[in-house]
């Protein structure tokens, strides 16, 4: 379905019985839950690369938790391995610095991308990087324009770069978060239940402040994963700025969600594709913010801002 609509690159995770029989559930191999946003068997992973090798469609894999133990660290050495010699991956995604350097050691036949997770924000964190072997950085998500103007203008001439389009937002800089999402789910998606203390806040203020919060996190949150009358999916995206991306140097827009239904995905897809495509057909970028709106018409949503990846303000 991916490839029938146009995806160009593929990414996806994988979870490994020896793994799982090792760490349990409180250690995640990458970024996202084992329970439904991974591949679940070598077999599925080598479905997958090898029907998309077979269309001339990279296959990354994402091997970006945090932070991982020397065991699993180990463990991860012996399957990057694996996935290079046995299915030609093309690249992994990765976070931890500990175990890029040591992937980097083995000089596999492969690329590196950054997660966001590395959270490279400005060029001194690109060139440490590219000195780690890294060929491709995603950038995070609470980013500013102007600042992945200047970092792509600075280095686009020796990195790749990626960004976020469409789907899941977080409240927190992802990298700098030092929260799990195996325990109970997002920390930041929690339904607290908060209180005024001290004398600093008045209590009605606290509640103001708390149902903004509560609103942004919607937002955020897919807008409680719906939809819009036509099918098309809610959420953060960047739909606006890809005639400026394409103008700047980005190579790449990522859709977010592995673990989303099939119909979310497929329909992210071809939101995401009928704004590239207007791109590729050389429309100006302000053209492009304009046609973006109209196929998001949700213009109540769009102008309250919490939707926008790489705001300015």
């Amino acid at each position: 379905m991916l490839l029938h609509y146009g995806a160009d690159e593929l990414y996806c995770g994988v979870r490994t019985p020896e793994w799982e029989a090792h760490f349990g559930d409180h250690l995640w191999m990458n970024r996202r839950s084992p329970k439904g946003a991974n591949l679940g068997s070598w077999e599925e992973i080598r479905a997958v690369a090898e029907g998309a090798h077979k269309a001339q469609v990279a296959v990354h894999v994402t091997l970006n938790a945090p932070f991982y133990t020397q065991a699993g660290i180990d463990y991860l050495l012996r399957l990057a391995e694996k996935l290079v010699s046995e299915l030609n991956i093309d690249s992994l995604i990765v976070s931890d610095i500990n175990f890029l350097m040591l992937l980097a050691e083995k000089n596999l036949p492969v690329d590196f991308h950054l997660s966001s997770l590395g959270t490279c924000i400005n060029s001194y964190a690109v060139d440490f990087y590219r000195s780690l072997g890294i060929n491709r950085i995603i950038l995070p998500r609470q980013m500013t324009l102007a600042e992945i103007e200047k970092v792509v203008a600075a280095n686009g001439h020796n990195m790749e770069f990626e960004v976020f389009a469409v789907n899941d937002g977080c409240f927190y800089e992802e990298g700098f978060c030092q929260t799990t999402h195996a325990l109970g789910g997002p920390f930041c998606l929690t339904e607290w239940q908060i209180q005024a203390s001290g004398k600093q806040i008045s209590s009605t203020e606290t509640k103001q402040r708390f149902e903004e919060l509560q609103e942004y996190l919607w937002y955020q949150n897919n807008c409680g994963s719906s939809f819009q009358d036509d099918g098309l999916p809610n959420g953060p995206c960047s739909l606006c700025w890809f005639g400026y991306f394409r103008q700047w140097g980005v190579q790449s827009v990522k859709i977010v969600g592995r673990e989303a239904s099939f119909y979310r995905k497929m329909r992210s897809l071809q939101l995401v594709k009928t704004v590239m495509d207007e791109v590729d057909g050389d429309a100006a970028p302000d053209e492009i913010i304009r046609y973006a709106r109209n196929l998001r018409n949700t213009p109540e949503y769009c102008d309250k801002g919490y939707m926008c990846y790489f705001r300015d303000w």
